[in-house]
């Protein structure tokens, strides 16, 4: 009997949800499936629990603007140029809206040892600071890991910050960064995956919950690390597709500190489990359908703007850098061919 073939959701230019056959080794850990109850099995939250009636998404969108060389006479350093902008929405009552003074964009110049220095960029009345930091990556493409960390050290500043307000649920888009508990009730909510975690009889379960339910939750450890608390996870599906779509098309992975007691963990993970799949976006809307979700697509496109015009930045940064007359270390630097990996 020939193969099922089954498509996934993402449009290909941006590769897929799932990328657990990616050539990286897998990370040692040890895996916990009994932290919830001992049987393997779907989970639906009872329609009795309470509700998130509120949900604020914490996003980020990154852009390297040009990479650069610096040379002071010795060997040339790699630079690189590049701006991030994090932000939240707000979804209560069918409404969604921008929480207040929650978007934050930065730029920064990273500069592969030496000495590196803050460069503005005049634009009319306005300036553009790129804030210099002197990092040990030796290559572009660490120079890129770097900026985009910085952007999700800053969805994890705003993420702690939002979660005060415990009256709403937070999720912010990737893994949580910190070990310690960001608050009560923050989620990560992974939507691209990398390593399951699970062992391949366990993973089977995954392609049988349907929308609106989730697995049991497992902890994720460092094996090598006895104090380390690890991850609470646990897997949601959030939107039933076409038959034509493989089942695993529509499924997150959600993660919480290790340190949040289990029971805490239990309701938060209930309230997000019935909670994603009203935020879930269509196929016919969003080509990351169904992970990206409706609020997070919107956002992005609201801080993708707030960046500026990548044209127009580079040309004020070709400009800036070829008078030279501002100062004697901005007159070190100059753009790198276009062949760099952006």
């Amino acid at each position: 009997m020939p193969a099922t073939v089954r498509l996934l959701s993402w449009a290909p230019q941006y590769g897929t949800s799932m990328m657990a056959d990616a050539d990286a080794a897998a990370p040692r850990v040890d895996v916990d499936t009994t932290v919830e109850q001992a049987r393997w099995a779907a989970v639906v939250p009872s329609p009795h629990a309470p509700e998130a009636t509120a949900v604020q998404v914490v996003d980020g969108v990154r852009r390297v603007e040009a990479h650069a060389f610096s040379d002071d006479g010795g060997e040339p350093r790699l630079g690189l140029f590049g701006s991030f902008a994090v932000g939240a929405v707000r979804c209560e009552a069918g409404r969604a809206w921008l929480v207040p003074d929650a978007l934050r964009v930065q730029r920064r110049y990273f500069q592969a040892g030496g000495e590196a220095s803050d460069v503005d960029v005049g634009v009319g009345r306005a300036t553009l600071r790129f804030t210099a930091e002197q990092r040990p990556e030796a290559s572009a493409n660490g120079l890129v890991d770097a900026l985009n960390r910085s952007m999700l050290d800053a969805e994890a500043q705003l993420a702690e910050t939002l979660a005060l307000d415990e009256s709403a649920l937070t999720l912010v888009d990737g893994p949580l960064r910190q070990r310690r508990s960001p608050g009560r009730r923050v989620a990560g909510y992974v939507k691209r995956v990398v390593h399951w975690y699970l062992s391949a009889a366990d993973q089977r379960l995954l392609t049988t919950i349907r929308a609106g339910e989730r697995t049991p939750l497992f902890r994720v450890s460092d094996p090598a690390d006895p104090t380390d608390p690890g991850r609470l996870c646990w897997y949601v599906r959030i939107a039933e597709l076409p038959a034509n779509y493989h089942p695993l098309s529509s499924i997150l992975r959600l993660e919480t500190p290790g340190a949040l007691p289990v029971v805490r963990a239990i309701a938060l993970a209930d309230q997000a489990t019935r909670a994603l799949p009203r935020l879930a976006s269509s196929l016919a809307r969003d080509p990351r359908a169904p992970q990206n979700l409706v609020p997070v697509g919107a956002l992005e496109t609201l801080l993708t703007h707030r960046l500026g015009d990548r044209e127009w930045i580079r040309r004020a940064l070709t400009a800036h850098l070829a008078r030279g007359l501002e100062s004697a270390a901005i007159s070190r630097f100059a753009l790198a061919p276009e062949e760099l990996p952006v």
